[in-house]
């Protein structure tokens, strides 16, 4: 049984008309049906070539998003390696400060003990000779 015979057959059995092989409407369903084979295959390749298209459109895109993203990374490890550096500069010289300052405050206390005791050598003399004043005039 051709495809023309089932076609005969369907439409007798859904609209109770006969047709005949030679009926102009084959013709024109065997038309149309050709029409649509090939609009189908136009659309088949146009889809086709559309998917080619997206994949290496997305491709592309995300060549570009890893570059960009590469870049942001270089540059955020960059501005981070930056401002570590600034702020270790920053604790070297508040450390450095501070350094400074303890041991101006050690010469400082060292300085005044040391007055306290060449007056207390000055102040020990005086009382040895003093001592010995009195024993010798005794």
């Amino acid at each position: 049984m051709t495809s023309i015979d089932k076609i005969i057959q369907e439409v007798m059995a859904r609209h109770g008309i006969i047709l005949d092989r030679d009926d102009p409407i084959l013709m024109i369903y065997t038309i149309n049906r050709q029409v649509m084979e090939a609009s189908m295959g136009i659309q088949h390749n146009l889809l086709e070539e559309y998917l080619t298209a997206m994949k290496t459109l997305s491709t592309q895109l995300q060549d570009q998003s890893a570059n960009r993203l590469d870049a942001t990374i270089r540059e955020s490890t960059v501005a981070a390696k930056l401002a570590l550096r600034q702020e270790a500069q920053r604790l070297f010289q508040e450390f450095k400060l501070e350094g400074e300052a303890a041991n101006h405050k050690l010469m400082t206390d060292f300085l005044h003990w040391r007055r306290y005791a060449g007056l207390s050598a000055i102040i020990s003399m005086l009382s040895l000779v003093a001592a010995a004043t009195v024993l010798w005039v005794s």
